[in-house]
């Protein structure tokens, strides 16, 4: 209430002080050639910071012509990267809604989603209404993409799975229930059999994003373990070994959730259900081990 009553009063005194000269009713100067002014006032008390996203309506006309007649959005912004829209979205609170006029050369079309005229090819006035929907801060973004990729299904696996095979036109070889391509497919070398201690060099990453969440270098040692041994890595990584000459052989890996981390993900959190993975693969060869 008050921050309602404040800018009631701030309102009425630009008001008198400059409605003469705004060509925007009611409007007050904000830039050169560029009028504000505020329609309604939400029940928010804070402005959006530069990390924060926001939820904006955007309408755009010409003065006097129907709302949205020019253009018509409402969608998520962020507040950091699209500094043209943030110039005016830093003056709303939530629930907050404006009108500002201004020279189309003026308005921010790319940063909006918008298509921009040619430059020069418009210098009419445009009208441009925004409505502040909903303020994220980065906390709040995190935490919904978080429950949403917690909430996946084996619907959005097959989506992923799909969505990578028909972007990535290079052939696949599939077999054990795992897609895969060797860096030397004519390497007829001696396989690594069940039984027997194997060291891997390993990339894994995320096949929709690419984001890589676990690695074994080998610099660092690689993973050793002894292949066929329940629990010691994910059962794709097992075929994996199996698919790779024993002499140092290389290749990647497409491993569904069924044979990686399953319909409730990893334990550590770090995977999400019905995630599929890509590693990348790499036989250290062992000079010498002792029981082998």
């Amino acid at each position: 209430m008050k921050r309602q009553g404040a800018l009631v009063l701030l309102g009425a005194l630009v008001l008198l002080a400059s409605c003469a000269r705004s060509p925007l009713k009611g409007g007050k100067r904000i830039a050169d050639n560029v009028y504000w002014r505020l329609n309604v006032l939400g029940e928010g008390e804070d402005r959006p910071g530069d990390d924060d996203s926001v939820l904006v309506r955007v309408r755009m006309m010409r003065p006097m012509a129907p709302p949205g007649s020019l253009y018509s959005s409402e969608r998520w912004f962020a507040m950091g990267t699209e500094r043209g829209t943030s110039f005016f979205f830093k003056r709303l609170c939530q629930g907050d809604s404006a009108t500002i006029l201004m020279p189309a050369g003026l308005v921010p079309w790319v940063d909006l989603g918008a298509a921009s005229p040619a430059p020069g090819t418009d210098t009419g006035w445009v009208q441009m209404e925004l409505s502040m929907r909903e303020i994220r801060t980065p906390e709040q973004s995190q935490a919904l993409k978080q429950a949403a990729l917690m909430a996946r299904t084996q619907a959005d696996e097959e989506r992923i799975i799909r969505t990578f095979f028909e972007r990535d036109t290079i052939p696949w070889k599939e077999a054990m229930g795992i897609w895969y391509r060797l860096d030397k497919p004519e390497d007829r070398g001696l396989r690594i059999q069940s039984g027997e201690l194997v060291t891997l060099a390993y990339t894994a990453s995320f096949l929709d994003n690419g984001q890589v969440f676990d690695e074994q270098a080998e610099a660092d040692g690689g993973l050793t373990f002894r292949l066929g041994d329940p629990g010691q890595v994910i059962k794709g990584l097992e075929a994996a070994a199996h698919l790779l000459p024993a002499n140092g052989g290389s290749g990647i890996f497409i491993i569904p959730a069924e044979l990686a981390f399953g319909p409730r993900g990893s334990s550590s959190g770090i995977v999400p259900p019905w995630t599929p993975v890509m590693y990348r693969v790499a036989v250290v060869p062992r000079k010498s081990v002792p029981g082998a």
